[in-house]
């Protein structure tokens, strides 16, 4: 397996999805595409940019592809940050949630004023 495979492999499991990784990382979302498609290689200045956001992946897998995707030792920080992220996305839908009822119901009063 490739850098590039192994990259894809850890942006699915810190971060979901390219933009989020992106954010993470500073590296744009144009090149994490293109290192998805095989056009780009990763640069050791992307190399850096992961490992300072994500400090818990293990180099050595990232950029060689031995041993596990994170540093042992880590995976209580890591499940720690992880679980935060998700409650954060949660709150975001929640949030996204009311705003839409709210829309909805407003719609509906229009529409109710209009038939009268």
């Amino acid at each position: 397996m490739s850098v590039n495979n192994r990259l894809e492999q850890l942006i699915i499991k810190t971060a979901t999805t390219r933009s989020n990784f992106s954010k993470a990382t500073g590296i744009s979302t144009v090149i994490l595409s293109h290192i998805g498609s095989g056009r780009n290689k990763v640069s050791l200045a992307a190399v850096e940019q992961i490992l300072m956001a994500y400090p818990e992946v293990n180099s050595e897998w990232l950029v060689l592809g031995k041993g596990r995707m994170f540093k042992q030792g880590l995976n209580e920080e890591c499940i720690a940050e992880l679980e935060a992220r998700l409650d954060a996305v949660y709150l975001e839908v929640e949030k996204t949630k009311r705003a839409m009822d709210v829309s909805l119901n407003t719609l509906k009063v229009t529409i109710s004023k209009l038939k009268e």
